[in-house]
């Protein structure tokens, strides 16, 4: 769980990076706490990324795109998919895998996590121009 300090620290940060982003933390009260951000592609399409905030910043947290992207062919980004970089879905979004788990430390912000969420959005839209699979343009990490 977040601390009120750290909580703060993630507001001030996000305040700074994106002054003019109408970013929300909903459900701070509850057990599944979120943060909502929209993110404007160089295409000039928005998305809105969904991070759970439920173990940040002890864990890494989920990240979804809030609605379930499909493939250049059509298939559904549902699942895990390693050349895709992305994990099993939930709440019928199509989760973005991140960070790995030998580079995630809780100093890492949330700033950070969107930031990769963004440029994973560049490629899913480059994916979708060219066909290539997103590990064509994505490393992975550990």
């Amino acid at each position: 769980m977040m601390t009120p300090e750290r909580l703060q620290a993630e507001k001030d940060v996000l305040k700074r990076k994106l002054p003019c982003y109408d970013y929300r933390f909903l459900d701070m009260e509850t057990s599944k706490p979120y943060i909502v951000l929209p993110a404007k592609t160089n295409r000039g399409n928005i998305y809105t990324i969904r991070i759970e905030l439920d173990e940040f910043p002890n864990e890494i947290p989920k990240a979804f795109v809030t609605k379930m992207l499909k493939t250049k062919l059509g298939k559904e980004m549902n699942d895990c998919s390693a050349s895709m970089h992305t994990l099993t879905s939930e709440h019928g979004y199509t989760r973005i895998c991140h960070y790995g788990y030998s580079s995630w430390t809780p100093m890492v912000s949330l700033y950070k996590i969107y930031v990769k969420c963004r440029l994973w959005l560049e490629m899913y839209e480059l994916h979708l121009q060219t066909g290539h699979n997103m590990d064509y343009y994505l490393n992975h990490q550990e």
